[in-house]
């Protein structure tokens, strides 16, 4: 009898794994581990500006789940510092607000510094783009995957954003009247967010141009 109660234990606990793993498996418990698998471009792109656009998303991606409360967010704040030259000459401290960083350590990782200027601060990137002539701010505007998106995520007005930036992601794609975004400091980590295309928030957008890049 014990040795029949000791078998329907073992096969109760076998089941029990299976299904835990089952669940793992088709029910992850973030959407910040799991990578975009392809991206959403227009047929008009080039293939290497699709590569570009593509490797530079992936390499936000790579860092999907980083976060302060266990400190991984710092690898990023390191390799933004690391960066020569430094933008302002200031090192950003690992309590600063860090989603310029996030952005700018991405593009130095990709080594795409010439084509996104990197800087810790929304407001001075944007007006890096705008003198590099990469700045596109209409609301109707179709973001692509790499573009970089600028937002004043206090606005509440309606039209078009024109208030001081705060906050910025990497756009991953768009779909539709959506687009999916990756973002650094995002309640205090590396994860997604989906916004409107016309969201009244969108201050504007950074648009790299990738179709210059050189090997």
């Amino acid at each position: 009898m014990k040795n029949k109660q000791i078998i329907i234990l073992v096969s109760g606990v076998t089941v029990l794994t299976v299904c835990l793993l089952l669940c793992f498996h088709l029910f992850p418990a973030a959407n910040e581990h799991n990578p975009t698998t392809s991206y959403i471009y227009p047929t008009q792109i080039s293939g290497q500006e699709q590569t570009y656009r593509s490797k530079i998303v992936s390499m936000a991606e790579s860092f999907l789940g980083y976060k302060e409360s266990n400190g991984t967010h710092r690898e990023i704040i390191d390799i933004y510092n690391a960066h020569i030259p430094l933008a302002v000459n200031y090192k950003v401290q690992y309590t600063d607000e860090w989603c310029a960083a996030f952005g700018s350590a991405v593009a130095i990782k990709c080594n795409l510094t010439q084509i996104i200027p990197t800087e810790c601060g929304c407001e001075r990137q944007i007006q890096l783009f705008q003198d590099m002539g990469c700045w596109i701010e209409d609301d109707a505007y179709i973001p692509l995957p790499g573009d970089y998106i600028f937002y004043h995520t206090g606005h509440s007005g309606n039209g078009d954003c024109a208030d001081w930036s705060d906050h910025v992601g990497i756009v991953v794609y768009s779909s539709g009247d959506t687009i999916k975004v990756i973002e650094g400091n995002y309640l205090g980590s590396v994860r997604y967010r989906t916004v409107p295309v016309d969201d009244v928030m969108i201050r504007g957008f950074g648009v790299p141009d990738y179709s210059s890049v050189t090997e």
